[in-house]
């Protein structure tokens, strides 16, 4: 299939050059891990609904020593794109990699990321205050933080992340592998959820830190912690019929962190700059295969 071809009646249409129609004038900034990320041309409407979303994240006086990160949104007609019937329909995006940007497609939307000399983007959609509520935004909002945290020698793992006091852990595992139900088991048990979805590590003075990302799964947007928390181990995770941590072989622990680094692992371009992150958060974090039974318990296991 053409690149696109799901998303737009004519995969042609996807502008030629980085411009475009802005929605208004509006300009939001949203912090957090790799940040300041700056959205420009905005309605009032759009930002309305991203201030609603990231309330708690919203920047009002940017740090003006760190750059940002800067994405222009753009108007697109709705004519342009498929409609899409999303029942049973898993929410994925279409990507186009090059050695110094990619082009992504997704339902109502149509993006290009720059990567070098340094990160920016570019976004065409048809959604009006609609931006938030059909995804586009925040779709294109990972693959940003995805890629900004990688060039910080970090990376974004679809996982669970639990926290207590000053300390984190992450669960990866494929979908069903019980991230969600791991992340409610931990919350009964006096942990904190930062994400039952998506999470991220950036080293800092020589220690893996984690921070609650707005991106959330079946649980939900829990309220933001606003810490940073050192991270502990990251767990590969079984439901098991008892709780029990065994240790994992090197190369499958690598193996199973590339997996579960979400649109940089099918990126030709900067595999190898992932797997070298990847190798080092796995020879200096612990980690191993936690097998987790469903009326929990699993947390007597953590500080191991």
């Amino acid at each position: 299939m053409q690149f696109a071809e799901e998303f737009l009646h004519d995969t042609n249409s996807f502008p030629d050059d980085l411009d475009g129609a802005a929605w208004g004038q509006e300009t939001l900034a949203i912090d957090f891990l790799g940040g300041p990320y700056r959205f420009h041309g905005l309605n009032t409407a759009q930002t309305t609904a991203i201030y609603r979303r990231f309330t708690e994240l919203i920047c009002t006086t940017p740090d003006k020593d760190t750059p940002a990160i800067d994405t222009r949104i753009y108007r697109l007609p709705e004519s342009l794109f498929k409609s899409i019937d999303t029942r049973n329909w898993e929410y994925h995006l279409d990507f186009d990699y090059q050695a110094s940007y990619l082009r992504i497609a997704g339902m109502r939307f149509m993006a290009h990321v720059q990567l070098e000399p340094r990160i920016r983007a570019w976004m065409w959609t048809c959604d009006d205050e609609h931006l938030i509520d059909n995804s586009a935004f925040e779709n294109l909002f990972r693959v940003i933080v995805a890629y900004r945290l990688l060039a910080q020698g970090g990376m974004v793992l679809h996982s669970a992340g639990l926290a207590q006091d000053d300390k984190a852990w992450l669960f990866i595992g494929r979908s069903g592998a019980g991230k969600s139900t791991i992340s409610r088991l931990g919350e009964k048990a006096g942990l904190t959820i930062l994400s039952d979805d998506m999470n991220a590590i950036v080293l800092r003075n020589g220690v893996y830190m984690t921070e609650q990302l707005p991106f959330a799964g079946e649980h939900g947007q829990t309220a933001l912690t606003k810490g940073k928390f050192p991270v502990q181990a990251v767990h590969y995770l079984q439901k098991s019929s008892q709780n029990r941590l065994e240790e994992t072989p090197a190369a499958k622990r690598l193996a199973e962190l590339m997996v579960c680094s979400p649109f940089i692992n099918t990126d030709p371009y900067r595999y190898a700059d992932l797997a070298r992150n990847l190798s080092v958060l796995r020879n200096r974090i612990s980690g191993g295969k936690l097998e987790f039974h469903l009326n929990g318990g699993f947390e007597k296991l953590l500080n191991r």
